[in-house]
């Protein structure tokens, strides 16, 4: 009887361990799989890059050589995850907004800065970007990067950013 109830004992303690074994690796599966369910399209991007660094940086190379300096003007429709609409005379376009802007002597975050006094939904706003476009099989890519906006009262916020950006003379 004492070694039946030993082998009794060892056989619950390792189904046990099998059974926390297989929850664990359950939830590891699990996590990265779906890791990426709560993340914004943003923070994707972000982690894909940190990931495959070598992505992010051939990407932004690639985007610098096609860039070139350019403007929109419109009347802000609305602002989502960085991304302005603009209502233009050819139609809607998005606009990148960087996350914090230099306006009236501080420091808005991008959403802050859209629905301020700066500008606000319906209100008409020019924004300085940086352009890149692509065509390809009968398609065209255009994405802009805003880095200096002037709303209608002609008061004027720029964007936090790393770098400068300047028209050459």
């Amino acid at each position: 009887m004492n070694k039946g109830l030993k082998i009794a004992g060892i056989a619950a303690v390792l189904l046990l361990a099998l059974g926390c074994f297989s929850f664990i690796y359950a939830s590891a599966q699990t996590d990265s799989s779906t890791a990426n369910n709560g993340l914004s399209t943003n923070q994707q991007i972000s982690q894909f890059i940190k990931n495959h660094p070598g992505v992010g940086l051939g990407a932004f190379g690639r985007f610098i050589n096609h860039a070139t300096l350019g403007e929109a003007t419109g009347t802000v429709v609305s602002e989502f995850n960085g991304m302005l609409v603009l209502s233009t005379e050819s139609g809607q376009v998005r606009v990148l907004l960087p996350k914090m802007w230099s306006y009236n002597n501080q420091l808005l975050n991008r959403t802050e800065l859209i629905n301020s006094n700066f500008v606000g939904a319906g209100q008409t706003v020019t924004f300085k970007v940086l352009k890149g476009e692509w065509d390809k099989n009968g398609f065209s890519l255009n994405i802009m990067i805003a880095y200096e906006a002037v709303n209608s009262a002609n008061a004027q916020a720029v964007a936090v950013l790393p770098f400068n950006i300047e028209a050459n003379s």
